[in-house]
């Protein structure tokens, strides 16, 4: 399935990673700002360009423990204690920014955080059953949907509810949101961290970090494009919109999983292929160092600022305000960058907000 390319560059800190991570930080903050700044409907291209951003962040996620392994020979109880700080992150951003009860709606961070250990274990398979469980996963979600069914709306259960409204919770119901309908369930996005992780064993096998700019990672790329698009025309999904996020995979259909995976690979290609269009994107890159820290801080603005403003603009303001927003995100992730270099980055709090 992967060939390990031939051709190594040889970098302290890998700059196409850092690149792609900015970019799904970026497709992240116009994805989540759309619900409440765009007027619907959104046309299919926003649809389609948000759809990008959480299967590509939560694949580097997966990179990343292959780095960490290979590179730093961290064990399992880092990712786990790792893990247990982004679920922490994700539950203090629902009861805080949001006003739900934390751990049920399964945000992408919850996601991230269980797979961070999960994918450690991944590692340690051989390459058959790593490789089987990639596609098993993709796969499993519709069995749970012919099951269970899947809900057009997650489930979130306001921390304050309103006057008269009753809730009820039952242990089926939030073990399929953590499952099968949540906003990222594990089936099938957990996949994607996997993927990540075989393509990170590949990339940073041996010394410095081997280029995906090969004949044959194209062909990969090209033949999970072209699976996925048939798939994805064979069996579309419902595209549900779920509280006015737009993305296309809710559900991720199998053929989205596919495309989406040979279109990411084709985005490392053509970043390999550019190192200088690398330097140039340096905003992107500087997002992209300090991930966690830019997400905490885009949805803070979008749940205290953008949403209580209640203005929906059509889609040439939308993008205007969008742009503002991203640069005001690479402003701040410049500032953090200088205070890498300081004594404050010592602290392992820090570190761990800003990708240390």
């Amino acid at each position: 399935m992967l060939a390990a390319p031939a051709r190594v560059c040889p970098a302290s800190r890998d700059l196409s990673v850092d690149l792609l991570r900015g970019t799904a930080i970026a497709l992240m903050i116009a994805a989540n700002t759309i619900p409440y700044l765009l007027l619907p409907p959104a046309p299919e291209v926003f649809r389609f360009s948000a759809s990008l951003a959480a299967p590509l962040f939560i694949l580097l996620a997966g990179m990343m423990v292959a780095l960490s392994v290979t590179k730093k020979r961290y064990g399992f109880s880092h990712f786990l204690v790792r893990g247990g700080l982004v679920i922490a992150v994700a539950a203090v951003l629902d009861a805080a920014v949001w006003g739900y009860v934390p751990f049920l709606g399964m945000d992408v961070l919850y996601l991230i955080g269980i797979a961070l250990p999960l994918t450690y274990l991944f590692l340690s398979c051989g390459e058959t059953v790593r490789r089987t469980l990639i596609v098993g996963i993709f796969f499993t979600g519709p069995v749970f949907w012919y099951l269970f069914g899947y809900a057009a709306q997650p489930l979130l259960v306001p921390l304050v509810p309103a006057p008269g409204t009753l809730f009820s919770l039952t242990r089926e119901a939030v073990a399929g949101s953590w499952l099968f309908f949540g906003w990222f369930p594990i089936f099938p996005w957990l996949g994607f961290a996997f993927l990540g992780a075989e393509l990170g064993a590949v990339r940073w096998s041996g010394n410095g970090c081997r280029s995906f700019a090969t004949p044959r990672m194209a062909l990969l790329a090209l033949g999970s494009i072209c699976t996925g698009a048939a798939l994805w025309e064979l069996f579309p999904g419902p595209h549900f919109v779920r509280s006015g996020y737009v993305e296309l995979f809710y559900p991720a259909v199998p053929g989205f999983c596919f495309f989406t995976a040979g279109l990411i690979i084709g985005l490392f290609i053509f970043a390999d292929l550019f190192p200088r269009m690398t330097r140039l994107l340096d905003p992107l890159r500087a997002m992209g160092e300090c991930a966690l820290a830019i997400y905490i801080l885009h949805t803070i603005v979008i749940a205290g600022v953008i949403r209580p403003a209640a203005i929906l603009l059509p889609g040439p303001q939308f993008l205007i305000c969008t742009a503002v927003f991203v640069a005001g995100m690479c402003a701040v992730a410049y500032l953090l960058r200088c205070i890498r270099k300081g004594p404050a980055y010592r602290l392992r709090a820090v570190r761990f907000l800003m990708g240390g």
